[in-house]
């Protein structure tokens, strides 16, 4: 939620093979020149114009294959760390509610609003958006 990004965008799953992301991530970096100017917006795919420290972690694949580049910094990895972080309190926080959750539509969405805030609060996060 509330995640805004230029297209375009890879993503994936944290279970994706890590040696398909490197090689899809390599390909993107090192084919530029060739697929550049085949349709607007491919000039995000340039790899001086890559947010590392963006809203959702980087997956491990790609991380390689930035390190190995050399545009990888601490910083990167620390913030790559606290948003792995704030996922996995996230995941704890779903599946702890839901094993509760009433089956109103309404009432599940307020409730899910109130403990993803409580659990973001209580791990020293940032909510970010108390309602949607």
């Amino acid at each position: 939620e509330a995640a805004t990004y230029p297209y375009p965008v890879l993503m994936t799953m944290k279970a994706t093979e890590s040696g398909l992301v490197y090689n899809m991530t390599k390909a993107m970096v090192e084919l530029f020149d060739d697929y550049k100017d085949g349709a607007p917006g491919n000039n995000g795919w340039d790899l001086k114009r890559q947010i590392f420290a963006w809203a959702i972690p980087m997956h491990e694949g790609a991380v390689s294959y930035y390190k190995e580049r050399g545009v990888w910094t601490a910083q990167h990895q620390a913030h790559n760390e606290a948003l792995i972080k704030r996922q996995d309190v996230l995941a704890v926080a779903w599946q702890a509610y839901t094993a509760k959750a009433p089956a109103d539509d309404g009432e599940f969405a307020k409730g899910w609003m109130k403990a993803r805030g409580e659990a973001l609060s209580k791990s020293g996060l940032d909510v970010v958006l108390e309602t949607w």
